[in-house]
């Protein structure tokens, strides 16, 4: 009875999460940019790799890299001035093995030995700073902050108040300005 009753309850937890993670990836729009140092976990790891746009604001990029060891000699691929943050192997090329005991990264290198050929897709950290736009309602009042240039979005870089800043309800873009309400204050990338 006891193994039963664990049964269910596992098998509805696994469903729980599934409709969760699903959900997750229908609002990657949902998740906040890093602040600068902050470590990203897997989930925002993961969302950036599959939002390009989302990506791009946050200041990173998914590239894709062919890198090869021929003759079982090392093979080294270097993404000049990008710092790597994660990498996996996307589609193999080769016979040989690509698990990761035969392939490493350094800040902006992917090194492959043993005869693994693959290509990588990597998350890379851009070094050129995402335009951002501090923008404020004082007092609870609606404000609005006319945008540089014509944007595709902003993203919440880094909140300022106690008071929450949810899209569409604190603040959002329309018509080349953003706009924040209901005590919203906060620092915007723009893309």
């Amino acid at each position: 009875m006891r193994y039963l009753l664990f049964s269910k309850l596992c098998m509805a937890r696994k469903v729980i999460i599934n409709h969760l993670a699903k959900g997750l990836a229908l609002c990657s729009l949902a998740i906040s940019v890093p602040g600068i140092g902050q470590v990203l976990d897997s989930n925002d790891i993961q969302a950036y790799l599959n939002d390009t746009q989302l990506a791009e604001a946050a200041g990173y990029k998914t590239i894709y890299v062919v890198c090869e060891s021929y003759n079982y000699q090392p093979g080294v691929c270097t993404l000049g001035d990008l710092k790597i943050i994660h990498t996996n192997v996307h589609k193999k090329l080769s016979r040989s093995s690509c698990d990761n005991s035969v392939w490493s990264t350094t800040d902006n290198q992917i090194i492959t030995t043993k005869g693994c050929r693959a290509v990588f897709q990597v998350l890379a950290e851009l070094n050129v700073n995402p335009v951002t736009l501090q923008c404020d309602s004082n007092n609870y009042r609606y404000h609005e902050c006319p945008l540089p240039f014509q944007v595709k979005g902003a993203w919440l870089r880094k909140r300022n108040s106690n008071s929450p800043c949810e899209q569409e309800k604190g603040w959002g873009t329309r018509n080349n300005i953003l706009w924040v309400n209901n005590g919203c204050r906060g620092v915007f990338n723009l893309f």
